[in-house]
């Protein structure tokens, strides 16, 4: 995503056309364009006690719920000019109202405060209305967001969210002449920032009702114990009747109405797992209109263990990827366009994502690809079974992509299982592939596969053991009988760092520590960042990691995950798994598994003929004792890979 570039006026020096303590005023009706001339004030504290990692949007927003303007007389009665200011009591600060004027639609907060994580601020602007009439507000967040107009609180949605454009329809009533518009938004962590414009009243409301079978979409997904049913987006169809109430209704395939919820649509109902016995089940959404009619939308779901398609011709069952009949350990990346695939090869990459029509460069290249679709309806499935037909035998196909993050995205388990159900009817020969952040999603989404891809980032805001830890669960919950494969990072956020070279070291031999049979990372590209250009010492590092694996690839690929010989170190802080490659030679990989503490310690590998390991990466050897133990010292985060020699 492109920098959010945001102009600060301070002074009639730097805009000779904005006069000095003037409000930014927006006409309506006008253009419908985004605004992008405001006042800020910020940022205030929004959950100073909260933990940034995995933070959640909830009571704690402190901030968020607190009329932080209450100095200068509260939110409801705010209508600041440029250059006022006032104090905050507490902390005896000065908070000012400045004026920007943004180049971009959206408007970045994370590139104009400091501190910009765990904080809130404010936006404010008149609205010059020609009339008394009802208007739309279109707005997107990151994060939570309230809406006063005219001092009334017109919208009120705390969550954790993308930051993106036209996300939540607001019906608001603009009163003729001027109106005050007072936008709150509070962040967690990550990016920051908000959109808004105003649209007109009659005609959004056409255009919700000519799409609303986008609108009216249903999402029906198992998160921990509970069924999570989601009708249409937040702030969509319940713009037709305002104040209405959407209604979801459970059924068995009997027609037994098992259970009812009602609420705004948009919003999520949950359903306890335990009210419903194993089978199909029914659900069904519907939400009236004011001239009384209803819109309606209906899915499936199947609760219980999802029947497994046998494993395809390119999975062994000891889940290694062949081509040829000949085992290979896939390693790939995200976002590679095709002038950079011969660079790829060249450092031991061997597939890339990429669409149909990129795969005859990419078998040029003397690569394999993950060809990438992503949706749970009728066309999507169209799509699907018509490439597959159309590519199947095309000596560039690796895998055929599902979807990404099927879980976090809502899609319809019962679409992807359709979707897993085609492949494996119209292509016997290539795996149906999945990436799965949520490890809540491993247990359903994680049987419509047979490769699941673990990603878990950013790991800058997250635990860096996660990595593992989801791997392990991720073979634990499907069984042991299909391969998990490490989807890594190598990028940075607009917000965020990406990871160092050495948690990119960690993340990727605790992958392998964990027994995955394949590896990737996201990504080569995305957007304007280019991983060898914006940070050549974690391609390094990428570079480095690949040519070691491509040298322990038999241990990797040997059966199994390994054997946990014992270990003896400080604190228990350092872990390894033994592997023997079909030629009898060991490899022992080693990490210590906190980020703040070094250790020492002792790791047995007395069943090994070999007394002397080449530790990869680090031009030494490492010798048993006479006990026939490895002994060697771990900096935080620190990888020790012994081979045998």
């Amino acid at each position: 995503m492109n920098a959010f570039r945001l102009v600060l006026i301070f002074s009639i020096l730097f805009a000779p056309l904005v006069v000095f303590g003037q409000t930014p005023t927006v006409p309506f009706p006008g253009k419908s364009d985004f605004i992008r001339d405001w006042l800020v004030c910020g940022p205030f504290p929004n959950a100073p006690d909260a933990n940034p990692i995995d933070f959640k949007h909830d009571r704690r927003c402190s901030g968020y719920f607190n009329d932080l303007l209450l100095p200068a007389g509260g939110e409801a009665a705010a209508d600041p000019k440029e250059g006022d200011s006032f104090r905050e009591e507490e902390s005896n600060r000065m908070f000012h109202w400045d004026r920007i004027q943004s180049k971009e639609e959206l408007i970045s907060f994370e590139n104009l405060f400091k501190p910009n994580d765990l904080v809130v601020a404010y936006a404010f602007c008149h609205i010059d209305s020609a009339s008394d009439t009802p208007a739309i507000l279109s707005l997107g967040s990151n994060d939570g967001v309230r809406v006063f107009v005219n001092g009334e609180m017109v919208h009120d949605f705390l969550t954790g969210r993308w930051l993106g454009k036209d996300t939540d329809y607001i019906p608001i009533q603009l009163r003729k002449g001027i109106n005050r518009l007072l936008i709150k938004v509070e962040e967690g962590t990550g990016d920051w920032g908000f959109s808004a414009r105003l649209l007109d009243y009659h005609q959004t409301l056409r255009d919700i009702e000519a799409n609303i079978e986008t609108h009216k979409k249903l999402t029906v997904v198992s998160l921990d114990d509970d069924l999570v049913v989601t009708f249409g987006a937040p702030y969509k169809i319940v713009t037709l009747n305002p104040g209405a109430r959407g209604r979801i209704d459970i059924y068995n395939k009997g027609g037994e109405l098992l259970a009812s919820l009602s609420g705004p649509p948009g919003i999520e109902q949950k359903f306890p797992l335990s009210g419903f016995d194993d089978g199909l089940l029914i659900v069904k959404a519907s939400f009236p209109l004011k001239d009384g009619r209803m819109i309606t939308s209906e899915k499936s779901y199947l609760k219980g263990n999802i029947p497994r398609e046998a494993l395809p011709e390119m999975l062994g069952q000891d889940l290694a990827m062949r081509r040829d009949g000949k085992p290979f350990l896939p390693i790939g990346c995200y976002g590679a366009r095709p002038e950079d695939y011969a660079l790829l090869k060249e450092i031991g990459f061997n597939f890339v994502t990429a669409g149909p029509d990129a795969l005859d460069k990419v078998a040029e290249a003397g690569l394999m690809a993950a060809v990438p679709f992503h949706g749970d309806d009728e066309a999507y499935l169209k799509e699907l079974g018509e490439t597959i037909e159309a590519c199947k035998n095309h000596p560039a196909v690796l895998c055929w992509m599902l979807a990404d993050e099927p879980e976090y995205n809502k899609l319809d388990l019962m679409g992807i299982y359709r979707a897993y159900q085609l492949v494996h009817r119209l292509d016997p020969s290539h795996p149906a592939y999945l990436v799965i952040t949520d490890p809540r999603g491993y247990e359903t989404f994680g049987r419509c596969c047979d490769v699941l891809a673990v990603d878990t980032y950013p790991i800058s805001n997250g635990t860096i053991q996660d990595v593992g830890a989801n791997i392990a669960k991720a073979y634990r919950i499907t069984g042991k009988d299909r391969p998990v494969w490490h989807c890594g990072q190598t990028f940075r956020w607009p917000s965020d760092r990406a990871p160092t070279p050495q948690e990119h070291r960690f993340m990727s031999y605790l992958a392998l520590l964990e027994g995955v049979k394949g590896l990737l990372w996201y990504a080569h590209r995305w957007g304007d960042y280019h991983l060898p250009t914006d940070d050549p010492a974690l391609w390094e590092a990428q570079k480095q990691f690949i040519a070691e694996v491509h040298r322990i690839e038999p241990h990797i690929l040997a059966e199994g995950l390994g054997q946990k010989p014992e270990v003896i170190s400080e604190g228990g802080r350092v872990r390894a798994v033994r592997k023997q490659a079909p030629d009898g030679s060991i490899l022992v990989i080693s990490l210590n598994a906190t980020r703040n503490e070094a250790a020492k310690a002792r790791i047995a590998a007395a069943d090994s003929k070999a007394r002397i390991f080449e530790v990869l990466g680090e031009n030494r050897t490492a010798t048993l004792n006479s006990e026939g133990w490895i002994e060697d010292s771990f900096e935080p985060l620190g990888v020790h890979v012994y081979l045998a020699r």
